[in-house]
């Protein structure tokens, strides 16, 4: 069709001197199409400060479903002396947080992020403990909350998705109604996509 289209109009401009040729294409030649047109929202609405052990710490554009590996490709890649222990890297990122790559040898971060708005708080301490963002760590000094049950809540989030409630961490095993009462007050969850 394009070459049809392209022959008319050379049709339309030759003076009448010169004939013209009309050849038709090959067989399994392709023909290139325009891009197709693009959404004109742009995808990567959220910003995070990625800071620590990263090539070029700063505030990264991202998009909704990256993860914290992607958060530190876009910081120019992890310095080799990062340490990730307690970090989950697949993670899905927030809008406005913080991801701290630390330094081998430095302390643990207390949280994976650090909203900058919001009511909690979970890396200074100021707030309830993020199900969704404490590491295991920072979960054990919850009441009735050791390292096996704080692992275990890193691995059910890991697996089956960020808390949509503080109630869900009962779906964690060996985490009862008991353990709920006892934690409730202590602990938020983050607003899941």
């Amino acid at each position: 069709m394009a070459l049809v289209l392209a022959a008319v109009a050379l049709l339309a401009q030759q003076d009448g001197v010169a004939p013209i040729r009309i050849v038709a294409p090959t067989t399994g030649a392709e023909v290139a199409l325009p891009p197709a047109p693009q959404d004109t929202q742009d995808v990567r609405d959220i910003r995070v400060y990625v800071s620590g052990a990263v090539a070029n710490p700063g505030v990264y554009p991202l998009g909704p479903d990256d993860r914290i590996a992607d958060a530190i490709a876009a910081a120019g890649g992890e310095t080799s002396d990062a340490a990730f222990s307690g970090l989950n890297l697949a993670a899905r990122v927030q809008d406005e947080a913080r991801y701290h790559i630390p330094i081998a040898g430095e302390e643990p971060p207390q949280a994976v992020a650090e909203p900058t708005t919001g009511p909690t708080n979970a890396q200074s301490g100021d707030g309830p403990i993020d199900l969704n963002l404490a590491p295991a760590a920072l979960l054990e000094t919850l009441p009735g909350i050791g390292p096996a049950l704080a692992n275990a809540i890193v691995d059910y989030r890991e697996s089956n998705g960020p808390f949509r409630s503080v109630d869900e961490i009962v779906s964690v095993p060996r985490i009862g109604p008991a353990t709920l009462n006892n934690i409730r007050e202590l602990v938020t969850v983050t607003n899941s996509r």
